[in-house]
């Protein structure tokens, strides 16, 4: 039996207790939630700033690849992250970084918080916080992450 892991207590943006208390609403019964259970038209506000990441199993180690990014991604990245890793997509010193923490969700099956100036080349001025939350289409073993992205309003 899954025990679902508690938002963390610094994501109180309330786009993240939206999208945590939606992700946590579709879990069945003693498991995490799948994508098949989640359905777009649930929250158009959220879409925007999501992103959901298939995990991919490769000979030297676990990869996260993008496989739909809102349009507030797209708008701050500059391009289309779609079918790209994430470890790719960041500063080279800052891959493992990313994939360390997609893997802490994936094998722990908790959600994940942070907050950081973008590690991609060019971005570093814009910061964000993220939530990272375990998807598995099984409900035990996961699959995909499920990200939630604010940008940090500077003055």
């Amino acid at each position: 039996m899954i025990v679902l892991p508690e938002r963390p207590a610094q994501a109180t943006d309330p786009k993240f207790v939206q999208i945590y208390d939606y992700w946590s609403s579709k879990a069945p019964d003693g498991c995490l939630p799948g994508r098949q259970h989640l359905d777009p038209i649930d929250i158009p506000a959220l879409l925007p700033g999501l992103v959901l990441y298939d995990v991919v199993t490769e000979p030297d180690g676990t990869r996260f690849r993008v496989r739909i990014a809102g349009q507030m991604i797209v708008d701050i990245l500059g391009y289309e992250p779609r079918d790209r890793f994430v470890d790719e997509m960041v500063v080279p010193n800052k891959g493992s970084d990313v994939n360390g923490a997609f893997d802490a969700v994936r094998n722990e099956r908790i959600a994940h918080y942070w907050e950081n100036s973008l590690w991609t080349a060019g971005r570093e001025y814009i910061t964000m916080q993220r939530l990272a939350l375990p998807l598995a289409s099984d409900g035990e073993q996961v699959d995909m992450i499920l990200a939630y992205h604010v940008r940090v309003e500077t003055q």
